[in-house]
């Protein structure tokens, strides 16, 4: 292909994707996913499943949501087919569940109004994998600068929520991104360290994406973590300096019952033991000081004791006087921990091996070090947690998953200038997005409501967000006909009403939607019905009248010819009249293309006619034409073609004559003469083909030659006019 032809090529290409573009951009704006959020990604089941919450609002009426998933690249993952998600949703937000395999993918929503698609939408990156949270002290935590290794796989991400400075807990905020080497893996590990290359081989291993959270904090020790879980201050090695208030568990705590109760949690990642080991803890107490610490965060998640999984390094390599030790007392007690059965504890790395001797030097401020991994030293960290997280871990520790999102139920109130919204009963607190606190609250302007509630236990459930986004009372709605509001018996008027499309539309006889198609007379009135059932006031009435044509009167009015009269009460309409008239003639059921009314008939048949009759309105505006029925069928027998001209009535009491030929006439010349020869009428027709009437009565009574020729007829008649 030369170089213009792939020019040509690209251009056209792209022009078709603009336009595609520009049509989903259109269906986009009617269908929002508000749930998941971008690379939010799913604890799987020991069958590689989870159910995932689709959440989200709608600009205009539909009675369907549909939901799919469709792998990021072919092999990571399985494309689900359309799905109906929810049927009928109301309130202007939607809600349902999908269950996906494993994998990493974009999650697509469309919305329908009967057969039609009206809204799309799609989140690029959601996963179905495993996620972790991860804590304990500086080797868990982490350093910027030292070396960690970003995560080179896109399906490695990590919580973004900043809390490392804060004693705050109360804003974690559902934004993830892919690891990056110096990022803050949320709430506070500082950097990738190890964990950006563990996802990378676990992505390899599993196929599924990976999550991580870290609550990790340098220099503590388990009894630091289960005093600050137990409501006790925490002192640091520093005399006198203390923790904030909770720390370092409330950042866990927080991980545990927000992120993992809205995500699901495959296990703790603890990777702890320096401090204690340091501080010469025995095993009984390093023991007993873990073990409250994994009882109490179980607790704290509402589940029996055995449920949250925990995998625990052996982990104990401490520096004193520019030289590291180890400590078989933590080694013990971690591994003694992790052999009680059904504690449901498992065996994580043993570090103390991994980079000896440690690096001497703090890479950052030069101070002395002999404790902290770096550079390869983190990416050998990794593969030791690699190695200790086989896929028979995965195929037989029970997780804890996801908790579903739950709806807002909505009643408007009266008058309907506002509504109730109201969040699931059984939760110990309700906080809205309003900041109010209460279970229900009265919504009476635009924005977007949801609640985040918590259980008796603490952990975080989050509804489907409400998004208002017009007036909450309903306007009175005007409605506008298509045309006249006189319309023909067999005709229609179309009658409309130009409301927002997400409102339901009633009118006075019951149909529903923004247009209606009237046939009866009588008045009609709509009312709006919104996405949160408030009702507007009716709209003015619209008055419509129809025209009503009967069938006209077919009669033989002549040897030669049928005539059609229409009926008399079209002229008697008040508001429309008469400006013109057309016949629709059938001979023995076929349809003739005479159009006036009356027609000319040489052999015997059957005849029938309807009128179609043009109407205008007396105060002036467009026409419309009305059709009435066909007549009753007259039978007509012609007069013999041997009487060529046939004049009639004769004499004629009113000095009009008709004149009949059986055949047709070309270049006909009428001439009239009295007894004396004069001249007194005299007319020129291009053709003779129907009955003609001549007026004659501008003529005195007496007797008078009528004269008719044309090519193929000479013929005369007296008559005589006798008023």
């Amino acid at each position: 292909m030369n170089m213009k032809s792939k020019t040509t090529t690209y251009w056209r290409c792209m022009s078709v994707a603009l336009g595609m573009l520009l049509a989903v951009g259109t269906l986009m704006a009617q269908v929002k996913i508000t749930f998941p959020v971008e690379r939010a990604i799913f604890q799987r089941n020991n069958a590689n499943q989870a159910v995932i919450s689709i959440g989200g609002y709608y600009t205009q009426a539909v009675d369907r949501i549909e939901a799919r998933l469709v792998p990021v690249i072919t092999g990571q993952g399985q494309e689900t087919a359309w799905s109906t998600i929810q049927s009928n949703p109301q309130g202007g937000s939607f809600l349902g569940t999908l269950t996906g395999r494993g994998g990493w993918y974009t999650l697509e929503v469309r919305a329908f109004y009967g057969p039609n698609q009206v809204g799309r939408d799609a989140i690029s990156r959601v996963g179905v994998g495993e996620v972790f949270l991860i804590a304990g002290q500086s080797n868990a935590q982490g350093f910027f600068d030292f070396g960690g290794p970003a995560a080179t796989d896109d399906r490695v991400n990590a919580v973004t929520w900043d809390n490392q400075n804060s004693d705050k807990t109360n804003n974690p905020t559902l934004t993830f991104a892919q690891v990056t080497a110096n990022m803050v893996i949320g709430p506070r590990g500082r950097s990738a360290w190890c964990w950006g290359a563990l996802g990378d081989l676990l992505v390899r291993k599993l196929n599924v994406p990976v999550m991580f959270m870290n609550a990790s904090w340098f220099d503590t020790s388990t009894q630091n973590w289960l005093d600050a879980a137990n409501g006790k201050p925490v002192e640091s090695r520093v005399p006198g300096v203390f923790l904030p208030p909770g720390m370092p568990y409330s950042n866990f705590k927080t991980s545990l019952q927000y992120y993992g109760s809205i995500l699901g949690l495959r296990a703790i990642l603890w990777l702890q033991g320096e401090n204690d080991a340091a501080a010469r803890v025995t095993k009984t107490a390093y023991q007993n000081s873990l073990q409250g610490l994994v009882n109490v965060a179980r607790i704290e998640q509402g589940e029996v004791l055995s449920s949250l999984p925990w995998v625990l390094s052996r982990t104990s390599r401490y520096a004193f006087n520019n030289a590291s030790f180890v400590s078989q007392d933590v080694i013990d007690a971690q591994t003694a921990i992790i052999n009680i059965p059904f504690n449901k504890c498992y065996g994580g790395p043993f570090t103390d091996n991994i980079q000896v001797p440690r690096p001497a030097k703090n890479p950052v401020n030069g101070q002395d070090d002999y404790v902290h991994f770096q550079g390869q030293g983190l990416v050998d960290l990794a593969r030791a947690w690699d190695n200790s997280l086989p896929p028979s871990f995965f195929a037989t520790v029970v997780p804890v998953m996801a908790r579903q999102l739950l709806p807002i139920s909505i009643t408007c109130n009266t008058p309907a200038v506002s509504f109730n919204a109201k969040a699931p009963n059984g939760f110990t607190s309700y906080l809205w997005s309003t900041g109010e606190t209460t279970q229900a609250i009265t919504v009476k302007g635009t924005g977007t409501y949801q609640v985040t509630m918590k259980d008796n236990a603490g952990n975080t459930y989050l509804t489907a967000p409400i998004t208002v986004s017009e007036n909450v009372e309903p306007p009175v709605p005007t409605i506008t006909p298509s045309g006249q509001q006189v319309i023909c018996a067999d005709s229609s008027l179309l009658l409309s009403v130009n409301v927002s499309s997400i409102n339901t539309v009633t009118w006075s006889n019951s149909f529903e939607g923004r247009t209606i198609s009237v046939r009866n007379p009588g008045q009609y009135t709509a009312k709006i019905t919104n996405i949160y059932g408030c009702v507007s006031a009716n709209s003015a009435p619209i008055t419509i009248k129809t025209i009503n044509v009967k069938a006209p009167t077919v009669f033989q009015s002549g040897p030669y010819s049928v005539q059609a009269h229409p009926d008399s009460s079209i002229f008697a309409f008040a508001d429309s009249k008469v400006s013109n008239i057309s016949w629709d003639w059938s001979q023995g059921g076929r349809t003739l293309a005479n159009t006036q009314s009356a027609i000319k008939v040489t052999d015997i048949g059957t005849f029938s006619a309807r009128s179609r009759v043009t109407f205008v309105s007396a105060s002036g505006g467009s026409a419309r034409t009305c059709v009435s029925p066909y007549s009753a069928v007259v039978s007509f027998r012609p007069a013999d073609k041997e009487e060529g001209l046939i004049i009639y009535p004769n004499p004629t009491r009113q000095g009009k004559i008709a004149i009949e030929t059986f055949d047709n006439l070309t270049n006909v010349q009428i001439t009239v003469v009295n007894i004396s020869g004069q001249v007194v009428y005299r007319e020129k027709l291009p053709t003779l083909d129907i009955r003609k009437v001549v007026d004659l009565s501008h003529l005195p009574d007496g007797e008078y030659i009528f004269k008719i020729s044309s090519t193929t007829l000479n013929d005369s008649r007296r008559i005589i006019i006798d008023y």
